[in-house]
């Protein structure tokens, strides 16, 4: 069986190193653990995306080579004295690969998903990335070492990577481009992120239009009744006002004494591309 990093990542952040990089990043423990559950598949899914850039499959592989080889100890270390400073570390390192509006992408994505502040988000996924840097460089160096071999290994995770990622995460991440290294499957979650956004576009638009309509109807009836009855045109439109609200508090009401319906969130089905190695 092949090497799955996002396993390997999941096993070193247990719940008690989870614990201590909430307690370090000033969250509660079970948004910090939501938080890390999608953030160690996003960061390889971004990793993936910077080996496809120019350039950037050198940068990931120095980034490996260069790390501290006892990394994983000292940041073990550092959550458990509460050393924020190494996790802020952690966060400009990534943004070194990933660019820093790909940084902030990442953190407002996973911050929303789990609902903390992008700040301590980026807290977070420091810690993160440090853990993913240090378990690739525990790995045989025939797969990091170089450009493509870091480029391949990281192709070849992808299945395991789109797995582990949270159906509604990959809509936030799908317009950012941190999915980019993730072939297919990033494009469909891009797709499907702007298909929605067209769609609620095209549906505020339709009700913007239903408004106006109805507005100008309203005005031309009161307008018709006040020059057939001899009544201020202020005052039928009054009329019509009170009228429209009657009727709108029945309605309500009448709904209300129905049993509301519950309604599921379909998944997200996303195809992958197949794996294929990314010359550096």
């Amino acid at each position: 069986m092949g090497v799955d990093l996002n396993s390997l990542v999941s096993q070193y952040l247990t719940p008690q190193i989870v614990s201590q990089i909430a307690s370090t990043a000033g969250v509660d423990p079970d948004s910090a653990q939501k938080l890390i559950d999608g953030a160690i598949p996003s960061v390889l899914a971004s990793l993936g995306g910077a080996i496809a850039a120019p350039g950037g499959a050198q940068k990931v592989s120095d980034a490996i080579s260069n790390a501290d080889p006892d990394i994983l100890t000292k940041l073990t270390g550092a959550l458990g004295s509460g050393q924020l400073q190494t996790l802020d570390d952690g966060a400009r390192a990534l943004s070194g690969l990933i660019g820093a509006n790909g940084l902030s992408g990442l953190a407002n994505a996973l911050g929303q998903h789990a609902g903390i502040p992008p700040e301590a988000a980026q807290s977070a996924v420091g810690a993160v990335s440090q853990a993913v840097i240090g378990v690739i460089g525990q790995q045989d160096p025939s797969n990091w070492s170089d450009p493509a071999a870091i480029a391949n290994f990281l192709a070849s995770q992808k299945g395991s990577i789109m797995a582990a990622l949270p159906s509604g995460l990959s809509t936030l991440l799908g317009s950012s481009g941190l999915l980019a290294g993730l072939g297919g499957a990033g494009a469909a979650a891009a797709s499907k992120m702007t298909a929605a956004a067209s769609s609620a576009t095209s549906s505020m638009a339709n009700a913007a239009s239903a408004a106006r309509a109805t507005a100008s109807s309203s005005v031309n009836q009161a307008q018709s009744a006040a020059s057939g009855s001899g009544l201020p045109t202020w005052l039928i439109v009054l009329i019509l006002i009170v009228i429209a609200a009657a009727v709108a508090f029945y309605f309500m009401k009448k709904k209300e004494e129905k049993p509301s319906a519950s309604f599921g969130v379909p998944a997200i089905e996303m195809t992958l591309a197949p794996s294929a190695a990314v010359a550096g």
